[in-house]
């Protein structure tokens, strides 16, 4: 059995690709079980864990950081025997295992693509964690998306800012292009959506069927030097928005590892 602590959406992208047979959802916001419920018919979801998980069971943290150290304390004498995996950001093993007693974490980083089978997930085990279990978890993110196994359990933060993350400021991006498709140049809103993903699947297709192709390149390939598209290029030289994105990232990684230092206490 496989026992979701939260029904988020990042659970959901996991639990998705498993018969609701084998597994367990604990969720207590009202109207996150009234979706799931709506949504997933045969899906067994419990406001609380009441029973004893067994040794063969696999409990996957999926909640927040800053409501962790209280659920884990409050279930830990539930799963004491059981395989821990944490999909939360920023809490590493050792702190997982002391407020849970059980040394027998892993720890899996995510992003909402894996909801379309089009994810990316970085994997840390810890040494307790059989060969078995590691199978087992491993092929339960394959089923999501591209999965990375990591040696080193800092990984998992730096996975986190350009990854887990990653699709927000893909989409921050996005939202930026309609915006001044509206403000700027009075597209219907409708229009400014439709036109700016429509270029951005367009382009996505380009990089996709040009694989060997350095991304540089087909961006030149638009880009006449003293043209128009140079004009909005120079901007964003200009602005240094390569760098911001570097500094976003590093923000990213960094805040991993406070909340790990902060929730640690």
């Amino acid at each position: 059995m496989i026992v979701f602590i939260g029904g988020g959406n990042i659970a959901e992208a996991i639990f998705t690709k498993i018969p609701p047979s084998e597994i367990i959802v604990i969720e207590h916001n009202e109207t996150r079980i009234n979706y799931l419920t709506n949504k997933y018919p045969d899906l067994k979801i419990y406001r609380s864990l009441d029973q004893t998980t067994h040794k063969d069971d696999l409990i996957v943290l999926a909640i927040k950081p800053q409501s962790a150290k209280e659920a884990c304390l409050n279930i830990a004498n539930k799963i004491s025997t059981s395989n821990v995996l944490s999909v939360m950001a920023g809490i590493n093993t050792a702190t997982l295992a002391s407020w849970l007693n059980n040394d027998k974490i892993s720890r899996a980083m995510p992003n909402t693509p894996g909801t379309l089978n089009m994810g990316v997930t970085g994997l840390y085990f810890s040494d307790k964690i059989q060969d078995e279990i590691r199978v087992k978890i491993t092929d339960l993110f394959k089923n999501i998306g591209l999965t990375y196994v990591f040696d080193n359990e800092d990984s998992i933060n730096k996975i986190t800012a350009v990854a887990s993350s990653a699709p927000a400021y893909v989409f921050y991006f996005i939202e930026s292009l309609i915006d001044s498709a509206i403000k700027n140049f009075n597209f219907s809103e409708a229009e400014a959506k439709e036109i700016t993903l429509q270029v951005v699947k367009g382009s996505l297709a380009m990089l996709e069927k040009n694989p060997d192709l350095p991304i540089a390149t087909l961006r030149n390939n638009v880009t006449s030097k003293g043209g128009t598209t140079a004009a909005a290029i120079d901007i964003f030289e200009e602005h240094k928005v390569k760098e911001l994105i570097s500094q976003a990232e590093l923000a990213c990684y960094n805040r991993a590892l406070e909340l790990g230092d902060i929730l640690d206490q």
